[in-house]
């Protein structure tokens, strides 16, 4: 495979990709949701995209040591299955609205991480600055026409997601080095699923196989498994590589903007002056929290 760019306008490219296509796969994963349960929805997608992968850059080298291999189950253990099942469940508990409000904490959540473990990652004034004018214009999206309303059992699940997908991301930085992304993010995806199917054993719940018949959940499958997973969990290892967690973090302010974007354009839905208002305060709040923050790709740990 032929090696990617490691400029720093290369790392914030490969972040915005990936934030990007998560925007478009949140409408995708609420479809599924509706024909399959989360877990199968989790299996089918991470599924495909580790096949995905092994086509492109076949095995080879399968284990260096037991430690590193802890590692990449740990990956895999955090950033995909505990992830993905407590923001499933956070949805079933509070309103999308609060759980996309609260995935607005990742960024400031793995700047926290990040100023203790992560040399030359120091939490400065502009990431607080710009949390908090991004976190206005994601509720203003959000919340347009409905009213905030706590739900604990849902909001707390929320918010454990977002606390857990900022320490994965902190955790990519201290990959085991000779290992490309494409490998990191492989053999996360394969303990990940290892972890999905134990689950599903265990629970003993039905698996809906004839769902996968319908073309909505066929296509939507196969977006999420090959390009929101696959592709999207490839760039973001290799945006934080480049970048670093904190400045790759900042991107997960632009998820309800682009979401709230693709629904006009594919949904035609009414672009209002509020959401206006909003991406105006998102686009200014990202700006914030990544100036004067340096590019971090030299950092160690």
């Amino acid at each position: 495979m032929p090696t990617l760019p490691a400029t720093r306008l290369a790392g914030h490219l490969f972040t915005f990709i990936t934030v990007a296509i998560w925007s478009v796969a949140f409408v995708g994963n609420k479809v599924l949701l509706s024909h399959i349960t989360p877990i199968e929805v989790m299996l089918y997608r991470f599924s495909l995209a580790w096949g995905l992968m092994l086509l492109v850059a076949p095995l080879k080298g399968v284990i260096r040591s037991i430690r590193e291999e802890l590692y990449f189950l740990l990956l895999g253990f955090l950033g995909i299955f505990v992830y993905f099942l407590l923001e499933n469940y956070a949805l079933r508990y509070t309103q999308a609205a609060n759980v996309g409000l609260y995935m607005g904490a990742i960024p400031i959540l793995t700047a926290l991480l990040a100023h203790f473990t992560v040399r030359n990652e120091r939490f400065r004034l502009p990431l607080l600055l710009g949390f908090v004018v991004a976190l206005a214009g994601m509720g203003m999206i959000l919340f347009e026409g409905r009213h905030f309303e706590l739900r604990l059992r849902g909001d707390l699940l929320a918010l454990a997601a977002a606390s857990v997908f900022a320490l994965y991301s902190v955790l990519l930085k201290r990959a085991p080095a000779g290992y490309s992304p494409m490998l990191i993010t492989r053999k996360s995806f394969f303990y990940a699923i290892i972890l999905m199917l134990l689950w599903q054993f265990f629970r003993d719940e039905p698996m809906h196989w004839q769902a996968l018949t319908l073309p909505v959940v066929a296509l939507n499958l196969l977006f999420l498994g090959l390009f929101a997973s696959g592709v999207a969990f490839f760039f973001w290892q290799r945006g934080i590589e480049i970048i670093g967690p904190v400045a790759a973090g900042n991107y997960i302010y632009l998820v309800p903007l682009l979401t709230a974007l693709t629904g006009v354009v594919i949904l035609h839905e009414k672009l209002t002056p509020v959401m206006i208002i909003g991406g105006v305060l998102i686009l200014l709040g990202l700006y914030l929290s990544q100036r004067r923050y340096p590019a971090s790709g030299t950092e160690k740990l």
